[in-house]
């Protein structure tokens, strides 16, 4: 009787098969995972900037963008942060009280992203509604 050597085609399709099946779950969820890091990445650009227009408020200073990075704070504070690829961008927006008392809040939206389900949607809301 002869010794097998080897293995058979049916057991090659069959691994071949189960990798491909394995590919198709992961490769979207890794785009969705690296989408989601590039918009952090966006976010935590402009965090300094955040503190700088934390403080001009607190100081009573006018212009909120005073000693904030060029291009980054436009008029009233608002921010725009961008992911060192400029693959993803996001506008985070102050909401501060009149009393002047009340620590800002920041509103984050999404406006540009490679993965486009995720344009327009809040930066807290990302990992929750992913994209199918």
């Amino acid at each position: 009787m002869k010794n097998q050597k080897g293995f058979t085609l049916i057991e090659l399709m069959i691994v071949v098969a189960i990798i491909a099946i394995l590919a198709a779950i992961a490769l979207p969820q890794y785009k969705n995972y690296t989408a989601r890091a590039k918009i952090a990445q966006a976010v935590g650009s402009v965090a300094g900037e955040k503190i700088k227009v934390g403080e001009n408020q607190s100081s009573e200073i006018a212009d909120l963008c005073t000693g904030a990075a060029p291009g980054k704070c436009a008029a009233g504070g608002i921010l725009t942060g961008t992911s060192n690829d400029l693959s993803a961008t996001v506008v985070l927006t102050p909401a501060i009280d009149a009393d002047g008392a009340t620590p800002i809040t920041w509103g984050c939206k999404v406006t540009k992203s490679g993965a486009a389900s995720y344009v327009g949607k809040k930066c807290d809301d990302l990992s929750t509604d992913a994209p199918k």
